[in-house]
């Protein structure tokens, strides 16, 4: 097969998956009237062109079929994405927009949106680390601010690939078979993410960085640090109202009986407000933006739930 061969024809485009704007744009403009065969025909046709030039620029080998659908599913993905962005997921709007554009130019928002998203992953993953001063030529203490679950799901976004349905305060799984990104949803999906991982950081800078770095944290199984963190200070709080991180096993009893409602199978909540209460005003007197101040506070209500469900 040489490299100006057609690869694909471009009828099957129209089989591709529905969740994608740009089909149910083709769709709702046949429906209505509003896109002509001939026009629905030359769409086809442009994105073929352009899975053609991916194909020609990308793929090595031409014998791997694995290789060109991954080149025509970027194509047709990536100009779905963009012109979703441009029309605001209106379809009349985006009918108009493929009457009247050059089909390239979602593609070049759609590329751009992603890049876009990579390039925060790969700086949360570089940048959301807290690290302890160096000492002499010893190396210096890495502590993420992101557990296992969010690491995997960073990289799995540099691949373009997307591993939850919706974001959450604290990552604890990830779907076991990831799928392409191919909506406005899946890119704010990853950028609310991104977003709680930021935020967690920015707690944890706030916290005395030298008592932090001065405890050997025991990997868990789930390896969530920054949970380990905050439960030896919250055990440390309601034991000996002290800010340390010190955590051992009759610390942990002595804080169930004082902190934990067995009946109930609950925190009791003159422990819980004065957590949630001590956290609040730490962030305060932090000079804490508010969008961190308001995660600190749920962060800690779901360290505290995590608690309850181990104990449980």
């Amino acid at each position: 097969m040489t490299r100006n061969e057609k690869i694909f024809d471009a009828d099957a485009l129209t089989h591709y998956d529905r969740r994608l704007f740009l089909v149910q744009t083709l769709e709702h403009g046949q429906r209505t009237g509003q896109i002509s065969p001939a026009h629905q025909d030359k769409i086809h046709h442009d994105i073929a062109s352009l899975a053609q030039k991916l194909i020609e620029i990308k793929v090595e080998n031409l014998s791997s079929r694995a290789e060109i659908r991954g080149q025509i599913q970027e194509a047709f993905t990536l100009t779905s994405l963009g012109l979703e962005y441009g029309c605001d997921g209106v379809l009349d709007k985006s009918i108009r927009l493929l009457n009247s554009n050059r089909l390239i130019k979602f593609y070049q928002i759609g590329n751009t949106l992603v890049d876009k998203l990579i390039e925060r992953s790969q700086n949360t993953l570089e940048k959301a680390v807290l690290t302890s001063p160096a000492v002499h030529t010893l190396e210096p203490e890495r502590i993420p601010a992101y557990n296992e679950w969010e690491r995997d799901l960073l990289e799995l976004v540099v691949e373009r690939k997307l591993a939850i349905d919706a974001p959450q305060l604290s990552l604890s799984q990830l779907s076991a078979n990831p799928r392409s990104l191919m909506s406005l949803s899946d890119i704010n999906i990853v950028n609310q993410q991104i977003d709680y991982i930021d935020h967690r950081f920015s707690y944890l800078q706030a916290l005395p960085q030298e008592e932090i770095f001065s405890v050997d944290y025991p990997p868990d199984t789930d390896s969530d640090t920054a949970r380990q963190i905050t439960t030896a200070l919250m055990v440390n709080l309601v034991l000996y109202r002290e800010v340390d991180f010190h955590l051992d096993a009759e610390d942990l009893d002595n804080f169930c009986d004082i902190a934990y409602d067995i009946e109930a199978c609950v925190i009791r909540k003159a422990s819980e407000d004065l957590l949630l209460g001590w956290v609040q005003q730490y962030m305060d007197l932090a000079n804490q933006p508010g969008e961190v101040k308001k995660y600190a506070v749920e962060y800690w209500k779901y360290c505290l739930s995590v608690f309850e469900e181990l104990i449980n």
